[in-house]
């Protein structure tokens, strides 16, 4: 789970842009992430999470704490990841899968597809590990280390900004 201190971290990054946003939580877990979210102004909130149980939790977190403007839905991420959400665009997502989550150039490539123009994914990662720099349009534009956990974050690659690939943002 995201610790207190890297939500605090990742939800004061997008202070300015939570106003009336829309987000996306994959890998929700509890729902706190996206709940601080909508708290912080966020006007809806979709979580993806893939354990049944877990699902159950944050779908009664969010009926009490939403006021509605929260639904949680099964998915297992990537292969769900568009289905899961349809034609909606977000303009914030954030994707903490388990540490030992081994496609996330898969997950951030599919997560172009649901940005808004504007949109920004952040993925929760270990430190030790090296996320992808360019994925699909995205390019990783900055990282923020919080001990053995790293922020990653996600823009799309303007059409006139030429694509440099790998070791390059």
């Amino acid at each position: 789970p995201t610790s207190g201190r890297v939500r605090e971290a990742l939800l004061d990054s997008w202070q300015t842009r939570l106003a009336g946003a829309s987000v996306l939580d994959l890998f929700a877990g509890s729902g706190a992430v996206g709940l601080e979210a909508l708290g912080r102004g966020a006007a809806s909130l979709v979580g993806l999470e893939a354990r049944p149980r877990v699902l159950s939790q944050a779908r009664a977190a969010y009926e009490r704490w939403s006021g509605g403007r929260a639904e949680a839905r099964r998915a297992v991420l990537p292969e769900d990841l568009v289905a899961s959400v349809g034609d909606r665009r977000f303009d914030l997502v954030f994707a903490d899968p388990p540490y030992d989550f081994e496609r996330l150039p898969e997950l951030v490539v599919a997560c172009a597809a649901l940005l808004a123009p504007e949109g920004e994914l952040v993925v929760e990662h270990s430190s030790r590990t090296r996320p992808p720099e360019v994925a699909g349009r995205l390019r990783r534009r900055r990282g923020r280390r919080y001990g053995e956990s790293e922020l990653s974050f996600y823009r799309a690659v303007p059409a006139a900004e030429p694509d440099r690939g790998e070791g390059d943002g």
